[in-house]
């Protein structure tokens, strides 16, 4: 039997109850660190907590407010920021060797996302006790930022990198769990929030608050996601049908979550206006990503620019992120305009291309999405010790709750509708159990909650703590089962997250 084109590898089955067993461990101890994290942050409340990223304030601390007060010369925060950059260029320069180290000696089993938010969270306590988490918040980018410079290489690799022959198989199949699913999981993550809010058992959201935070819980996380699937090497159809799923729901949850975020506030909103909303946002974003990588592609194919790579390599740098920002500009997704370029680009500009400017735009494209999905990983972690956070337990405690049921009531029912056009290549019971439990949150999410709308300060702190948590404890929570789910059900034995690291970076063009 073959997985992911590989030939399957019998493992002693001593040997794989041992790495179980080896995993375990470490996942226990990063639970244990983040409820430590959560106990410290309480017991050290008075002391300065870190900027909030909505400002990207950083200034001193007022006990009176809570808050910090922007404050001292434009020379002493340019010293600050430099000194912040400093801080967190070096953690990110460590997590590479760490991950080399890891990958080379297999000191433990825990992936390379939880492996940053532990060291995130180290380095968040280091700077909490030693009282500079404030200075070091200059260096933290806020909500326009991260949207601007960290997420789009991410979703941009994601699909340039995608198996177009797979993904479009699977596509039918995909987009029905992509859109009709992320809508059903962000209603009912949504609606069932509010009425636990209305009943005074959580934090009392607005409907439309509801709504919108539903819409970024329901972003499932690609890197996490890919995470499990490439380590255990299971069959192409499950992997690309939730790995496809993960890719096109972020985009499809970002396009919610500002249909649902232009309501609140107001007073009588039309029943279609989201509706009208959601088709401009989805559509408008395709078209755009569509154009700006045909003209990409024609000029390619028609000016010989393979004559100077550099100056190649710099238009195609370009034009990959050209559509986010069009879209941007244009009150679309970013989000969804660049995932149908990187997709477009790779199976139509890819081929015009020069050799040299083909191996070295992979490489450069994978290089900067690495980097920026370690930051976020870390930016997880650091946030969690580092904040000004607003704890509701309960809120926290229902939304992990609501998280598996949102994505059950996703997953489940949309199955059997699938599987009646599906043939003989039926989604089967198992296979939709994996689908349901390895739907894992992570950076999308995180990035929509630091953009929260409405206006008020105490709710969008509810948003982003609970939001913060959920993450971190889903995905330490749920990995490890999921490891050992997929593998007792009979999939392919484990190879090894960290022999994927180090073999997909030697991939020199996207897959066809």
């Amino acid at each position: 039997m073959e997985c992911d084109g590989r030939t399957e590898s019998k493992e002693d089955p001593v040997s794989f109850s041992h790495k179980r067993q080896e995993y375990l461990p470490a996942a226990i101890a990063f639970l244990a660190l983040v409820l430590f994290a959560l106990a410290l942050i309480i017991a050290t409340k008075g002391s300065r907590p870190g900027g909030c990223p909505s400002c990207n304030c950083a200034g001193e601390y007022d006990p009176d407010i809570g808050l910090l007060t922007q404050g001292g010369s434009e020379e002493e925060s340019q010293n600050e920021l430099g000194f912040g950059l400093s801080i967190f260029i070096m953690t990110l320069s460590f997590c590479i060797v760490a991950s080399f180290l890891i990958s080379e000696h297999s000191f433990f089993n825990l992936p390379d996302c939880l492996s940053y938010v532990f060291i995130g969270i180290m380095i968040g306590l280091i700077l909490r006790l030693s009282g500079i988490s404030a200075t070091a918040g200059y260096a933290l980018p806020n909500q326009e930022q991260f949207f601007l410079f960290i997420i789009p290489p991410i979703i941009f690799e994601a699909g340039y990198s995608l198996s177009k022959a797979d993904f479009f198989r699977e596509s039918g199949s995909i987009l029905v769990f992509a859109v009709v699913g992320t809508i059903i999981t962000a209603l009912f993550w949504g609606l069932a929030m509010y009425l636990l809010g209305t009943c005074g058992v959580s934090y009392n959201f607005r409907l439309w608050e509801a709504l919108t935070f539903g819409a970024l819980v329901s972003a499932v996380d690609p890197v996490a996601t890919l995470a499990i699937f490439n380590a255990l090497k299971v069959n192409r159809t499950l992997h690309y049908l939730v790995f496809g799923e993960s890719v096109v729901n972020d985009a499809v949850a970002i396009v919610l979550y500002h249909t649902f975020a232009q309501m609140i506030g107001s007073s009588r909103p039309q029943w279609y206006v989201p509706m009208f909303s959601f088709v401009y946002i989805f559509a408008g974003s395709v078209v755009v990503g569509v154009l700006t990588s045909a003209l990409a592609a024609l000029i390619l194919k028609h000016l010989n620019l393979s004559k100077q790579p550099t100056l190649e390599l710099a238009f195609y740098l370009l034009m990959a992120y050209v559509p986010y920002f069009m879209c941007e500009g244009f009150g679309m997704s970013g989000i969804m305009g660049i995932l149908t370029g990187g997709v477009l680009l790779a199976h139509y500009a890819h081929p015009n291309l020069s050799t040299v400017t083909q191996i070295s735009s992979n490489y450069c494209f994978k290089s900067i999405a690495y980097l920026t999905e370690t930051f976020v990983f870390v930016y997880l972690g650091t946030a969690l010790t580092t904040f000004n956070h607003s704890w509701d337990s309960a809120t926290v405690a229902f939304a992990i709750v609501l998280t598996l049921a949102s994505r059950a009531a996703n997953i489940f029912p949309l199955s059997r509708v699938v599987n009646k056009y599906r043939g003989n290549a039926k989604i089967d019971a198992k296979n939709q159990f994996i689908m349901w439990f390895s739907g894992l949150r992570g950076a999308i999410a995180f990035a929509l909650s630091l953009n929260f709308p409405g206006g008020n300060e105490v709710t969008r702190r509810v948003v982003i703590s609970t939001t913060l948590v959920s993450v971190i404890c889903l995905n330490a929570s749920i990995h490890a089962p999921t490891i050992d789910m997929i593998s007792g059900l009979g999939y392919c034995a484990v190879h090894g997250y960290r022999s994927w690291r180090r073999n997909i970076a030697y991939s020199a063009a996207p897959e066809s």
